[in-house]
């Protein structure tokens, strides 16, 4: 969906503008009423303006008003920005399905708050095809590289807290590896959101050579706060069906290592404005600005033409 930024802010000149067209115009149809009845007679009247009598009309004035709000945004200098992939790119969601993700730090909580910012990035992606792998105590394929949108979009609503216990990023690298093995995009992309330490499974070290192998990039995105956050309780844990990890904390070092070594890059997330961004960072996207400016000032002088024309004509004032 494509953005407008305003360069200039001339909201409060717009504003009085229009009110100032409002009152000109009431002002104006009570004098040219009070005009019209100084004659009794209408019809000789419009004999000798050699025309029918139109009482003053909305026209001109929307017409006035349309090419003042026309010529005000055009001085603003408006910036319609759309956002776009330019590049063929398989990409590899892979999610923390660990019950830490259930803190609330992010609202309503590090998993939900996820899934929204990543079906919100979906939108972005246009040549793209998109993978799901989840993974908590181990790794599981949700979906393989698929470029029908809607159906990944399923994929992530669909997604929940996991078990066994445990971060298996080693795992859920090798798994999302493999399923890149057969990639045919310019790119392939691993991103990887956690907010703990792998600590069962496969070494991270270990899965580095699968992600090597297919030339795959990841960029590893850690999430919550660095200090203290309410503990999830065993009521929520009960609710998903799920055991408390044995190390919810966030081993920043260890994903820094893995993007560095595949040609990524880290980002540690504290809220969700900043996944948003972290997200279009890694997917190639640009950025293609419009400025209709002039078209704009074209159209304010057409539309004052024609209310002026109209004004010189159908709607001309009683002399």
């Amino acid at each position: 969906m494509p953005e407008i930024e305003l360069t200039h802010d001339y909201t409060a000149l717009l504003l009085a503008a229009v009110a100032l067209i409002v009152v000109i115009y009431f002002f104006s149809k009570r004098r040219i009423n009070k005009r019209i009845l100084k004659f009794g007679n209408y019809e000789i009247l419009e004999k000798v303006m050699g025309r029918k009598i139109v009482v003053i009309g909305f026209t001109p004035v929307l017409l006035r008003l349309a090419a003042v709000v026309l010529l005000v945004l055009s001085v603003s200098d408006p910036q319609i920005i759309e956002k776009k992939t330019t590049l063929t790119t398989d990409f590899i969601l892979a999610i923390d399905t660990s019950s830490s993700m259930l803190a609330p730090d992010l609202d309503p909580n590090r998993l939900e708050a996820t899934k929204d910012i990543v079906l919100n990035w979906l939108g972005q992606l246009q040549y793209a095809r998109v993978g799901v792998v989840t993974f908590a105590g181990k790794s599981y394929v949700k979906l393989k590289p698929t470029s029908e949108k809607d159906l990944v979009a399923d994929v992530i609503r669909g997604i929940g807290v996991e078990e066994p216990a445990g971060t298996a990023i080693g795992e859920a690298l090798i798994t999302s590896a493999a399923l890149l093995s057969e990639s045919t995009g310019e790119n392939r992309t691993i991103l990887l959101i956690t907010d703990g330490r792998s600590n069962v499974g496969i070494s991270i070290n270990d899965s580095l050579k699968s992600i090597q192998d297919t030339n795959a990039v990841v960029y590893t995105i850690g999430i919550g706060t660095r200090s203290e956050v309410k503990p999830v309780t065993p009521s929520e844990l009960s609710a998903f069906n799920a055991t408390a990890a044995e190390y919810p904390d966030l081993d920043e070092s260890s994903l820094n290592y893995v993007a560095e070594k595949t040609g990524g890059k880290y980002y540690h997330v504290r809220d969700v404005k900043s996944l948003e961004d972290i997200l279009s960072s890694t997917t190639g996207l640009t950025e293609r600005k419009m400025a209709p400016g002039p078209y704009l000032l074209v159209a304010g002088v057409i539309l004052l033409l024609v209310e002026w024309g109209l004004e010189l004509t159908r709607y001309r004032p009683v002399p």
